[in-house]
């Protein structure tokens, strides 16, 4: 059995109306992570949990596929 680990972030920027939490949702999904993810005035504001090498994928992933602002 692997160790789960659980990782904390709130997102800035231009992530209102592209598309943001979608994806974070099906990007986790693809890891195997559970969490959530949800907007708030201070941005987005992403929790998951599952192991260390699907966390740190997922955060590269996050980085290098996310949905650009208009």
């Amino acid at each position: 059995m692997s160790e789960r680990e659980r990782l904390r972030a709130v997102i800035r920027g231009a992530v209102q109306g592209v598309g943001f939490r979608p994806f974070v949702y099906r990007l986790a999904r693809g890891y195997s992570l559970e969490g959530w993810v949800l907007n708030s005035a201070q941005g987005v504001h992403v929790e998951v949990e599952g192991s260390t090498p699907a966390l740190q994928a997922f955060l590269v992933a996050l980085d290098r596929e996310r949905p650009r602002g208009r």
